[in-house]
């Protein structure tokens, strides 16, 4: 019992094998913290690439309401013109002699016959 040293029976070569086996063997307390870190580094990349997307539709669809802003602006002030234009007097008084057939006090009213009306009488 005492202070005998070990005695190997395998060569030097087989016990370098075994040791590398036991290097090898599954410890189910050592993975699950690394597992479970890879899960949530996986969730957090795609979380954030999703947001990222989403962040980028906004963006675009920003820049096409603005446009669109602009073109409505750009309308908008073409028919601000034309309600001045209608409502000068001017405008009203040449609808009334040309769609209305209107004339003022003291003149006389010309409509042209066409042509073919001529031939028919």
């Amino acid at each position: 019992m005492g202070g005998s040293p070990k005695v190997s029976y395998f060569p030097k070569q087989e016990r370098e094998k075994t040791i590398y086996r036991k290097r090898l063997t599954f410890k189910p307390g050592k993975k699950l913290p690394t597992l479970i870190a890879i899960f949530l580094l996986f969730y957090l990349l795609i979380s954030f690439f999703a947001h990222f997307q989403r962040l980028y539709v906004l963006q675009r669809d920003i820049k096409e309401i603005e446009i669109q802003l602009q073109e409505l602006s750009a309308k908008n002030e073409e028919l601000k013109k034309q309600l001045k234009q209608v409502q000068s007097d001017a405008y009203i008084e040449q609808v009334a002699r040309e769609k209305l057939g209107l004339v003022k006090p003291g003149e006389s009213r010309i409509v042209p016959v066409p042509e073919g009306d001529e031939k028919n009488n």
